[in-house]
């Protein structure tokens, strides 16, 4: 039988400081602060993030739509506070497209560039452990907020 190592996982400060590394003066710190709060706070998969239509998004309601994730399943999230204001700031300022996360040239974002910033934004926020988006996804299912919780509880929303 071959041993399967545990996941590495950010604690809820190393989460925050990571959301702090985002500059939001300009755009796209903006969009790339609001991308993170989504698979630190949601479980989104950066493949859900690039394919994100503006039509998925409920902001009054709280409420994400995940059309055709892993597995063709479709599912709703509900937001935190924080990552509703963060998506509303986007929204102001990001350019009209099919994709509601895009370049200001308004073509779609690459998963390889999610990985990038993220291992450049735990850099700058001092994180020692090797990061990546799913990394972030890992760390919002075991998320300490829920400690006596069973995780396959979490697993619902997160769509495994």
């Amino acid at each position: 039988m071959v041993r399967r190592k545990l996941p590495i996982i950010l604690d809820v400060e190393e989460g925050n400081k990571l959301l702090k590394a985002s500059s939001t003066r300009y755009p796209t710190g903006i969009r790339n602060k609001a991308i993170i709060s989504l698979i630190l706070n949601c479980g989104f998969r950066v493949s859900e993030i690039v394919n994100l239509k503006p039509g998925d998004i409920s902001l009054t309601k709280g409420i994400l739509r995940v059309v055709n994730g892993k597995g063709g399943k479709d599912r709703d999230l509900a937001m935190p506070e924080y990552t509703q204001d963060l998506l509303k700031r986007w929204r102001s300022v990001r350019p009209k497209g099919e994709y509601f996360f895009s370049t200001l040239k308004s073509t779609q974002l690459s998963s390889r560039y999610i990985g990038a910033f993220t291992v450049r934004y735990s850099k700058k926020a001092k994180i020692g452990k090797k990061n990546s988006p799913h990394t972030l996804r890992h760390s919002y299912v075991r998320i300490p907020a829920y400690p006596d919780t069973n995780s396959g509880f979490i697993r619902t929303p997160c769509g495994c």
